[in-house]
């Protein structure tokens, strides 16, 4: 234990003593909040705009174009020509959802009477809710013009219905945008946590391999289990402190609705942490060389950061995509993330058992390499 302990000491002193490392350890969470903060600000992401009805108006009269105009004010809106554009859009998932609007629209209207306007979606949740009663809201104020050009006359009810100032609607998708962009940064936290457990663990080692430390080390009371014990623990605790600043960045700092408690957010970080760092030791150890260690690394990390979702709203893919993403570990824990931020916490076993599998298996890859080599010191 004593030896282990020195070697984190070592390890930490090093470390602090490399200005560029510690700024880039730093550096990455604050970056990665701050580009996700302009990207979402810049982009005008909102309820308004990230939702979009397609309407097929069947009756082409003054009203239900002036129904069309005032639900646009509020919600992006996609006019098509027919039911079978409209599910055809649908199902493509161009418009959440659609209306129709019937051929005796303005008829009812004049009358007085309930014109019955269909509503369709395939999904449910707060936000449908929240377009079902835009719809009941814009619909009663068409009746409102109706009533006020009965009483007078339907020309002078439309301009003055023209010259109210534009309602500006913002409200549910606060919460679905904070959950959003917290993936997003998370997702790309998730890489450069896998990068940064490379420059802790597996560059480490192959650069005390080549510099000829590590043979200097066995000369010493240290043993190989020690060396290799205290540069995975080290590496670990780096990703602690990596995860723990950035999730006080995001909830302190930036005021950035994560969804769930930071408490939940850090150990699912730190689970990922202890995976990364046993992938990267495992890579390290069978490596043959630094260069061919930073290869592997980069096209690994990179390659299963992008089918993961991390980078890439996982949603967007395609199925087959979808189903590949899920022999990564960074699916697992975004997945894990989306549980907790939805309240699904009985179903956040199976992610912790995978990634306690992942780590296993990485383990397994270590430890059969480390007891493979026979002369770790020669190198390059």
């Amino acid at each position: 234990m004593k030896d282990i302990l020195w070697i984190i000491r070592e390890r930490f002193i090093i470390w602090k003593n490399h200005p560029l490392q510690v700024l880039f350890l730093l550096g990455v969470p604050l970056l990665s909040i701050v580009m996700y903060l302009f990207i979402y600000n810049s982009s005008g992401t909102g309820s308004a705009n990230s939702l979009t009805v397609g309407i097929v108006d069947q009756d082409q009269s003054s009203y239900s174009q002036y129904f069309i105009d005032t639900f646009d004010k509020r919600i992006q809106v996609k006019e098509l020509k027919n039911q079978e554009q409209a599910d055809k859009a649908l199902a493509d998932q161009q418009v959440t959802a659609t209306l129709f609007l019937p051929k005796d629209f303005s008829e009812k209207i004049r009358q007085g009477d309930l014109a019955p306007v269909r509503f369709r979606s395939f999904q449910a949740g707060e936000a449908i809710d929240s377009l079902k009663e835009t719809t009941k809201t814009v619909y009663h104020e068409v009746q409102t013009i109706a009533k006020f050009a009965a009483a007078s006359d339907e020309e002078i009810a439309f301009d003055f219905a023209a010259e109210n100032t534009p309602i500006r609607f913002r409200s549910f998708a606060k919460d679905s945008v904070s959950k959003e962009m917290t993936l997003q940064i998370l997702g790309f936290m998730l890489m450069m946590l896998l990068y940064q457990s490379g420059n802790f663990g597996a560059n480490s080692i192959q650069n005390e391999r080549r510099n000829k430390i590590y043979h200097r080390l066995m000369t010493t009371p240290v043993s190989k289990t020690a060396y290799f014990i205290g540069t995975a623990v080290f590496a670990f605790l780096a990703m602690i402190f990596e995860v723990v600043f950035t999730v006080s960045l995001m909830t302190l700092a930036f005021r950035i609705d994560i969804g769930l408690a930071a408490i939940q957010l850090i150990g699912m970080l730190a689970a990922f942490g202890l995976v990364a760092v046993a992938w990267s030791i495992a890579i390290g150890i069978n490596s043959p060389s630094q260069s061919f260690a930073s290869g592997v690394q980069s096209i690994l990390f990179t390659i299963t950061s992008l089918i993961s979702g991390a980078l890439i709203p996982n949603e967007i893919m395609p199925d087959f995509m979808q189903q590949i993403a899920r022999i990564t570990p960074q699916y697992w824990v975004l997945d894990g993330i989306k549980q907790l931020q939805n309240q699904n916490n009985a179903n956040i076993w199976l992610n912790l058992v995978v990634l306690t599998a992942f780590l296993l298996l990485f383990f397994s890859i270590s430890t059969y390499g480390f007891m493979k080599k026979k002369s770790l010191e020669v190198f390059d």
